[in-house]
């Protein structure tokens, strides 16, 4: 399964939930950064003992080799493990990066998709017209779409749900979308809450469930801190993503089949 996470506008936590969201993961998982914009994975990310990741060797290095053509297992030799053991897939340092990766994208997203044996977590960043990671976002099995519990983020939310419903992703018929939305532990409303907003505005998009403000697991995760998050509030809310995610993949296939 191949899971693309994103955001319609601004930071709601899209990396973290991407992280997380690959860390509880039941099954064998890569995290790949495919962030636009710049990645964070290689400046904060630590490997076995401490050590720095390499940022030449994962994304930049995967698309070099996509010109060439790549194999089925090709994504394993660009990997990289995080210390804990997550293989990741480093994006790049800066945004004049992703135009040298350029028309290697449609051949990354089949590599994503077609990982034998292993699910795919894709921090794709903001997904905005013209972004170079459309390629990814059709392959995707799963479009997660993170959204903070405020007004106007809703409102970005919901322009971007319509924009995607007229765009050609190249890719079949898309995605399943769904939305996750980033909010205090006890705030137990903002899941209904946006669930019946966007069934006013004719949207039906389901709402999968929340993440939770959890900024000293946040900060471990992204290595400024050093202690575990196991038991923290966002890993487990992270896990209570998971059943709906596979879900929605699943209802997606058998709608497809149907028609």
């Amino acid at each position: 399964m191949l899971i693309a996470v994103a955001a319609a506008k601004g930071s709601p936590g899209v990396t973290t939930t991407a992280r997380v969201l690959a860390s509880v993961w039941p099954q064998d998982v890569v995290l790949a950064d495919c962030d636009p914009a710049g990645g964070d994975v290689a400046l904060l990310g630590r490997g076995p003992g401490g050590a720095v990741l390499d940022p030449d060797r994962g994304l930049l290095s995967l698309a070099a080799d996509a010109r060439r053509g790549l194999a089925a297992d090709a994504l394993s030799g660009h990997l990289q493990y995080l210390d804990g053991g997550l293989p990741v897939l480093v994006g790049v340092s800066n945004p004049d990066q992703v135009t040298g990766i350029g028309p290697a994208w449609p051949a990354l997203a089949a590599a994503f998709s077609g990982l034998p044996g292993t699910d795919v977590v894709v921090d794709c960043g903001r997904v905005t017209p013209g972004t170079p990671v459309l390629p990814v976002l059709g392959a995707a099995d799963v479009l997660l779409l993170v959204v903070r519990a405020r007004l106007e983020s809703y409102a970005h939310l919901r322009e971007r749900l319509r924009w995607l419903a007229t765009v050609h992703t190249g890719a079949g018929t898309g995605p399943a979308v769904g939305v996750v939305v980033v909010t205090e532990a006890r705030d137990t409303n903002a899941v209904r809450a946006l669930s019946q907003l966007l069934a006013h505005e004719g949207l039906g998009t389901p709402v999968l469930g929340r993440i939770a403000e959890d900024r000293r697991a946040a900060d471990a995760l992204a290595g400024r801190a050093d202690h575990g998050i196991g038991r923290s509030l966002l890993a487990r809310s992270a896990r209570l993503l998971v059943s709906p995610i596979r879900e929605l993949a699943a209802s997606h296939d058998f709608a497809h089949l149907r028609s």
